[in-house]
């Protein structure tokens, strides 16, 4: 019996995972108003029930898509900078992080940026705190802060949560900023001074 279960959930994960994957190639390729779920069923083989156990709707492909690519291009790359910088301060770590996560809009397009915003705005969720909230994962940033507050380099007035959650809001309205402009400008070059701005407001004494 639990042989059994072991491989249906197995089949399930590998299932999901297909869809995931051919949504993305047909979505990138096509756009999002150009594909169906009845065409992502028919390239995987699967019937719609199949789908919906698997995702409520597209749109929930699309917060997936931009989630994880997200995450993945964070990691990778702020790992890099770590490397090459390994006695890189927190507020110096804090400004690479935040000059990666405007350059990636960029790499993934407007349109799927854009997409992701109205994805979010329309799910209505009063716990995510904002858009990129939901976006990246904490626990990088959660570490640079932790670190930077242990060196009394923040106020201290400030806990980790009001740094993080200032932090989200800054990139998520500056991206969608971005967007409403339709891409008009480059995002990570027009950053860089409003970002130096936030991190010396964040500082306990910014050089």
């Amino acid at each position: 019996m639990k042989t059994t279960e072991t491989k249906r959930l197995q089949k399930g994960k590998a299932t999901k995972k297909r869809i995931f994957a051919v949504a993305k190639e047909l979505i990138l390729a096509k756009g999002y108003n150009h594909v169906t779920v009845d065409e992502i069923c028919e390239r995987c083989g699967l019937s719609k029930g199949a789908f919906y156990i698997h995702y409520k709707s597209k749109e929930d492909i699309v917060r997936k898509l931009y989630r994880d690519d997200m995450s993945e291009y964070m990691d990778e790359h702020f790992a890099a900078y770590a490397q090459a910088h390994p006695d890189a301060s927190p507020i110096d770590k804090l400004r690479t992080y935040l000059a990666l996560a405007f350059g990636f809009p960029a790499v993934v397009g407007e349109e799927l940026t854009k997409l992701t915003f109205v994805v979010y705005l329309a799910a209505k969720s009063p716990e995510v705190p904002s858009f990129f909230a939901n976006c990246l994962e904490p626990e990088l940033l959660h570490g640079i802060v932790d670190d930077g507050i242990a060196r009394s380099l923040f106020r201290e007035e400030l806990s980790r949560d009001d740094i993080v959650n200032n932090l989200y809001i800054f990139i998520t309205g500056a991206t969608m900023t971005w967007c409403l402009s339709d891409a008009a400008y480059d995002l990570a070059a027009a950053s860089v001074k409003s970002a130096d701005v936030l991190l010396r407001g964040l500082q306990r004494n910014p050089g």
